[in-house]
């Protein structure tokens, strides 16, 4: 059984050591302690010209050699990088609005981890369009897959799953971009899975969360181009009882599920995708804003809004909203609910720098409070993006409207044509809208495509 979680309650770690840090000043080293620092300093040197001797050394310099510099796209740009440094580059982007497409169980966003790991690497290699498809389809399955099967524990433990499950998503899609064989590949997931990181600590703001995606999907590239050369990974690293990925990062699902029935039964096809720039754990709460407003509500009449979740979505955006930057607001459902009412939407514009510490929503969110709503959690995974909300107006009647999957969701799927719709008008500003009505007619037909060089041309600023 897994140890319960530390309640700590004293002072500001993080600010203590960090104050501490930029304080010292090295000239303040006593002479004892700087001679012998120097000492540590020289012998770390002699370890490091030892250790440039071995196989493993030289399989490092050798993928490093690869990976800097390069002629990889990034999105949006003329500059380009080397594989690991671009997937990094394009899945930060990516992951960069909170639109990107999402797996309800699999707990994860494929997309941002998946193809820029993928795309980095048929374009260094110069591979199919065909191969790259496979490459995608792999990682996305083997992602969400892995997603199913860490339960609820690993999320609600603050890791965000993106961030390490992603890791080895993008491995598995560059092991099969690279053609690697099973044990090579078995060596690419080890070391994408010892790579995972994610702390899903949104709520103060910060950059970090839209980087989970890149790292994860620079370290897919990373771990196959190792194991390329023969860099071993640790066998078992999924399952194994002790310093497993399962087993470390709390993982509380059944991993039978994995497995089960593979390459039968794909979950990929269950990928939905975003219209609202939310967390996808709010956006069932658009939804249910936009709905109450048909209803007639306004903000002038509402006295209190009660909004009721599971424990995933309460972790993720379940928490008073205080402005602070662009993220922060994303990934809370008191920020999502009080714009909607006002917009009727929660899009790009919702999200602007100068909104975030708009009055009249600063003023709504005060009137919003949560709860967890035991019906939704025992839904399981399948309910995580479920939301009851609960509206008291000020003569006191009351509104309700519950959903239990997000626009996107299953069984509330989005049509292609309103993706293809949301394409052009986030693609059209930036590379303009000729070449992202082309873009949609090659990817409509990636797998009969020569190459991609027409695809790189147009994602690519010239």
């Amino acid at each position: 059984m897994s140890a319960s979680p530390v309640v700590y309650d004293g002072p500001p770690i993080t600010d203590i050591l960090a104050q501490w840090i930029s304080g010292k000043d090295p000239a303040s080293l006593s002479p004892s302690l700087s001679d012998h620092l120097k000492l540590a300093i020289l012998d770390t040197l002699g370890c490091g010209l030892f250790g440039s001797t071995q196989t493993w050394s030289r399989i490092a310099a050798e993928a490093a050699q690869e990976m800097a510099g390069g002629s990889c796209l990034i999105l949006g740009s003329s500059l380009k990088a080397g594989p690991a440094a671009a997937a990094m580059v394009n899945g930060t982007a990516i992951h960069g609005f909170e639109l990107d497409d999402v797996h309800l169980t699999g707990q994860i966003h494929p997309g941002s981890v998946v193809l820029p790991a993928a795309l980095a690497l048929a374009q260094t290699r110069k591979l199919s369009p065909a191969r790259l498809l496979e490459a995608v389809a792999a990682g996305y399955e083997v992602g969400i897959r892995i997603g199913a099967s860490a339960g609820k524990g690993h999320g609600l433990t603050g890791y965000h799953p993106t961030g390490t499950i992603g890791c080895v998503a993008a491995a598995a899609a560059a092991a099969r971009m690279l053609g690697l064989d099973a044990e090579r590949t078995a060596s690419a997931l080890a070391l994408g899975a010892t790579q995972a990181s994610g702390l899903y600590s949104t709520r103060t703001g910060g950059m970090a969360k839209r980087f989970h995606a890149g790292h994860a999907a620079s370290a897919g590239v990373t771990a196959a181009l190792l194991a390329e050369r023969g860099f071993t990974g640790a066998s078992g690293v999924l399952e194994t009882p002790f310093g497993g990925f399962l087993s470390t990062l709390r993982c509380d699902g059944d991993p039978a599920v994995i497995t089960h029935k593979l390459g039968q039964d794909w979950l990929s096809a269950g990928v939905g995708f975003k219209i609202f720039s939310t967390c996808a754990s709010a956006q069932t709460i658009v939804q249910g804003m936009q709905q109450l407003r048909e209803r007639g509500l306004v903000a002038s009449h509402l006295h209190h809004l009660k909004i009721r979740l599971g424990k995933i979505a309460l972790s993720n955006v379940g928490w008073p909203y205080k402005p602070a930057d662009v993220v922060a607001a994303q990934m809370n459902a008191s920020y999502a609910a009080a714009v909607t009412l006002l917009d009727g939407d929660a899009s790009v514009e919702q999200f602007s720098e100068n909104r975030l510490a708009d009055p009249a929503v600063l003023e709504i969110a005060s009137r919003i409070s949560f709860e967890l709503d035991e019906d939704i959690e025992n839904g399981g995974l399948s309910l995580r993006h479920a939301s009851r909300l609960i509206a008291t107006l000020n003569n006191g009647s009351s509104l309700e409207t519950y959903n239990a999957q997000r626009p996107g969701g299953p069984g509330n799927e989005i049509p292609p044509e309103r993706i293809m719709t949301k394409f052009r008008t986030l693609a059209g500003p930036v590379i303009g809208h000729n070449r992202a009505d082309r873009l949609i007619e090659l990817v409509t037909r990636l797998d009969h495509l020569a190459d991609l060089t027409e695809i790189e041309e147009l994602v690519a600023l010239s």
